[in-house]
């Protein structure tokens, strides 16, 4: 069974989690200078990797 990320997955929920201070102001930076809400760049890219299965790929690519 292949899940469709691009559509819509539920309700929202509120969640929390640490992330690096300088990481999180480019973030931010970035979000604003192309006109996204950082909640709509975190999502986008969550649903680009569930889709694409890239990271695993770079992950193990630093293990060497």
């Amino acid at each position: 069974m292949q899940i469709n990320y691009e559509q819509k997955m539920g309700k929202d929920i509120v969640t929390s989690f640490r992330v690096d201070e300088e990481l999180w102001k480019k973030t931010r930076i970035y979000a604003i200078e192309n006109g996204l809400t950082v909640r709509k760049l975190l999502e986008t890219l969550l649903k680009m990797e569930l889709k694409e299965n890239r990271i695993k790929e770079k992950l193990k690519e630093g293990e060497n």
